[in-house]
């Protein structure tokens, strides 16, 4: 059947149609990749890891293990970094927790860490910081771990256990590390370098922060925008997410993941051509734009 073919047979609003006709407890898998996989774009992903990603910085090894002494990844491959991160995800999100692409993504990311380990002992292996990065996810994916990997405890048994869990994780006397804000800076700088034109890179920031819970932010020293920023900011972005909502939905299939690992190898290897210009051009940019709060960079290396 030809995708024309099959856009034309979906109904108009079929997802939550869908959802609506599963049993949590059951289909929780398909409930998740209807609720989280379509309506993706590089965009949308890259505003997302801007959102989120700052806010797993507070504690001084979770800076350490990102920044390390040069950057890190987080600097020196920024968009390559954003395109592997949410590519996992979109794996993770789309295929679900038994599929083996899920499994087999998972144990890449983890020995990843494992190298990265070594390099920034005690950064790891903080039980807490996985069960916090994972209550906004669902539960089911806890489950996913090697043979050798050490199983996570006190997960909240429900939705408002999570909530509870990152307000009293948030609340805790962490100590800080001024690489938090560095990385932080790092994210919303590259978001505003890659999808806004020249001169109006900033608007990047503007956007990610006014979307941005303040309160994680503000304790890893990151500049909030004004209260009316951030007011107009969010409005603008709900009233068109609110738009999106009235458009047809995909069709079932017509997914980011999808088109990524369907694109041919001339295509995959122009995308990391690309990605690679940006992020060759990002650190003199970088340091530019920084130079006035961190004189002497590149990069604001720690020893």
């Amino acid at each position: 059947m030809t995708t024309a073919t099959t856009k034309q047979k979906t109904p108009y609003r079929w997802i939550q149609a869908r959802i609506d006709s599963l049993d949590p407890y059951k289909d929780y898998e398909e409930i998740f990749r209807l609720s989280s996989s379509y309506n993706l774009n590089d965009f949308v992903n890259n505003l997302t890891y801007g959102i989120i990603l700052p806010t797993l910085l507070r504690p001084a090894w979770a800076a350490r293990a990102i920044w390390r002494e040069d950057g890190g990844k987080v600097l020196n491959k920024a968009h390559v970094r954003v395109e592997d991160t949410y590519e996992h995800n979109m794996t993770w999100m789309y295929y679900g927790p038994e599929d083996p692409r899920t499994i087999a993504s998972i144990n890449r990311v983890n020995d990843y860490h494992a190298k990265l380990e070594k390099v920034t002992p005690g950064c790891y292996g903080h039980n807490d910081d996985y069960v916090y990065t994972l209550c906004g996810s669902s539960r089911h994916f806890v489950s996913i771990h090697g043979e050798e990997r050490k199983p996570l405890v006190g997960f909240p048994e429900s939705f408002e256990g999570c909530v509870k869990f990152m307000e009293q994780h948030e609340a805790k006397p962490w100590p800080s590390d001024p690489r938090s804000e560095l990385i932080a800076e790092s994210i919303y700088l590259q978001f505003g370098y890659r999808w806004f034109p020249r001169g109006f890179h900033w608007m990047g920031r503007v956007l990610i922060v006014s979307l941005a819970r303040p309160e994680p932010l503000k304790a890893i020293g990151v500049q909030d925008v004004h209260p009316i920023t951030r007011i107009v900011v969010t409005w603008l972005m709900t009233w068109l997410f609110w738009l999106l909502t009235c458009a047809p939905d995909p069709a079932p299939g017509d997914v980011l993941v999808e088109h990524k690992s369907n694109a041919s190898t001339d295509e995959k290897k122009a995308k990391m051509r690309e990605l690679k210009a940006w992020d060759n051009a990002f650190c003199p940019y970088f340091a530019a734009q920084t130079k006035d709060k961190w004189p002497g960079c590149p990069y604001v290396p720690f020893r």
